[in-house]
């Protein structure tokens, strides 16, 4: 990779990176198209089980069409380095519109979450569990369009989370508490897509602390401010769906992404409906 080339791929802009891959927009020489490339790091390589695991979810991966999942088109081995080949969107991250625009309306909000469950239940339909849900791997479209991306490394649901080498897949800040124990399941991506929702309306992390043990601990025993407490215009309705979205335990939570993306919809109707009714009922006095 240090001449700007891994294999046939010209790697033209670094997306992004951490601790167990970089992402790059690519140039695929053989079929002539832009791509993006996810490179994972070396470590993950040598670990045999990982290697077995990442070409069976990899596979999987491939499998998904949905409106609002990232298609993989190729993954394997070059120059020592797995790596994944997937659809480029021309777009923004989550994370990037935050930052330039702010936090989003509760309609917004909803809207993109309600387009991430969709690409989530489709992949937990196929037995697969995301475990990477975040603001980074959700791009939005000029036409507000969302996509979920890095399906590549999703693990197979009711398998353990660490690899042999120890290494836990994941961001730690929308990590469900039960992921700090090796376990994963669907609704472990309830919970992440529930931190995600939060941060849109707030513009700020569930929990917004820097020490990885006091992140861990804030999972396991905290529950965030209520989103309405940082952004008045989140109605109290919506609060209730996002506190039991990061319930501590796994059944306490929605079962699926698009019930959850059901019940922040519902919450909005909600308090439309309850605004309304005090000025009808002035309205009908009045009259």
């Amino acid at each position: 990779m240090g001449d700007g080339y891994l294999g046939r791929y010209r790697l033209d802009e670094l997306l992004g990176s951490g601790g167990s891959a970089e992402v790059w927009r690519a140039h695929d020489t053989v079929t002539d198209r832009t791509v993006a490339l996810k490179v994972l790091a070396p470590v993950l390589t040598a670990d045999p089980e990982y290697r077995e695991r990442f070409e069976r979810e990899a596979r999987a991966a491939s499998l998904l069409h949905g409106p609002h999942v990232v298609a993989v088109h190729t993954y394997g081995e070059l120059e020592g380095r797995l790596f994944i080949e997937s659809e480029f969107v021309d777009g923004l991250d989550i994370e990037a519109l935050l930052e330039w625009e702010g936090p989003m309306t509760p309609d917004t909000a909803v809207e993109l979450i309600a387009q991430v469950a969709s690409a989530l239940d489709e992949a937990h339909a196929a037995g697969l569990v995301h475990r990477d849900v975040k603001p980074q791997n959700i791009i939005v479209a000029p036409d507000d369009i969302a996509y979920l991306i890095d399906f590549g490394t999703a693990f197979q649901d009711g398998q353990t989370a660490i690899t042999q080498t120890g290494m836990l897949v994941g961001t730690p800040a929308y990590m469900a508490p039960e992921r700090f124990d090796g376990t994963i399941s669907v609704r472990s991506d309830v919970y992440s897509l529930a931190c995600v929702l939060y941060e849109c309306l707030t513009g700020q992390r569930a929990f917004r602390v820097r020490n990885p043990a006091q992140l861990m601990r804030a999972h396991l025993e905290r529950m965030p401010e209520p989103p309405s407490s940082l952004a008045p215009a989140v109605p109290a309705a919506l609060d209730r769906v996002i506190a039991r979205g990061l319930a501590k335990q796994p059944a306490e939570r929605y079962a699926t992404a698009g019930e959850f993306a059901a019940a922040a919809r519902a919450a909005l109707a909600e308090s439309v409906t309850a605004a309304a009714e005090p000025v009808a009922a002035l309205a009908k006095s009045t009259t």
